[in-house]
């Protein structure tokens, strides 16, 4: 089952990026974005994938991404 993804790349591996996200893909996974700025890259992946995608060189995590949702509500002002 493919799931949405958040990998964080370690510092060292930020300027690499793009290949860290290649071997990603590579591995199997959808890569949507690839964000240099905070060293991140989302897209889809296989759960039966997660602990190999871990050991892609550069890769920190390998999280489900989640969607925050706040109810609406008084906002006090």
């Amino acid at each position: 089952m493919s799931v949405e993804v958040v990998v964080t790349v370690g510092d060292e591996w930020v300027d690499h990026i793009e290949a860290v996200a290649e071997r990603l893909r590579r591995l199997g996974m959808r890569v949507d974005r690839v964000l240099e700025l905070v060293g991140m890259v989302t897209g889809s992946l296989d759960v039966e994938l997660f602990d190999v995608a871990r050991t892609v060189p550069g890769v920190v995590s390998v999280e489900r991404s989640g969607t925050v949702r706040i109810p609406p509500g008084e906002t006090g002002v």
